[in-house]
């Protein structure tokens, strides 16, 4: 079950990071609204493919990051005990694609439960370490395709992790407004 929950929350990780890199070419570069030069995002998203080819669950979308990245955002809810994180693919021709490759970083998520704490500090990156902490100190997790994307639920009962899952979301929304 452990290896489970893991997955889904490494699935739900690269789906983040892809989108927020996957924007480049929309985000404004100072206060006049202009947009990054061609050279600039291809280098930021350069940079982002190599990061995420060094993560174990990460690699398994960088490889998809040029097609799913641009057409994805992301919302993250916070719940009473914990948080939401609904993804979407704006283009319904990407939707197949990208429920494929959250199943392929679902699998590589999984085995990242069997990991010890070393292997994870190289093997993973920084979020999906994050993750896999929460996973391992026992939140629930949820997970379901949506008919454009993905949705996840992160919750516990335990008043000290479900501030451990606070941080996680305020990091995601982070992320999801850079999108």
């Amino acid at each position: 079950m452990l290896r489970r929950i893991l997955g889904i929350a490494c699935v739900l990780v690269m789906a983040m990071g892809v989108a927020w890199a996957g924007d480049a070419v929309k985000q404004p570069t100072s206060a006049t609204g202009k947009g990054m030069s061609d050279a600039a995002a291809t280098a930021k998203m350069t940079a982002m493919k190599d990061a995420m080819m060094k993560c174990s669950v990460c690699k398994q979308m960088a490889a998809h990051i040029d097609e799913l990245g641009p057409v994805m955002t992301m919302e993250v809810v916070k719940l009473d005990n914990g948080i939401a994180m609904v993804r979407s693919v704006s283009d319904p021709s990407k939707v197949v694609t990208y429920h494929t490759v959250c199943k392929e970083m679902s699998a590589a998520g999984q085995a990242c439960i069997t990991m010890t704490d070393e292997q994870a500090k190289t093997q993973l990156c920084e979020f999906c370490q994050n993750v896999r902490s929460v996973a391992k100190s026992g939140a629930q997790m949820s997970k379901g395709d949506t008919r454009t994307g993905s949705m996840m639920i992160i919750t516990s009962t335990d008043p000290g992790l479900q501030l451990k899952i606070a941080e996680l979301g305020a990091k995601c929304a982070m992320m999801a407004e850079s999108m």
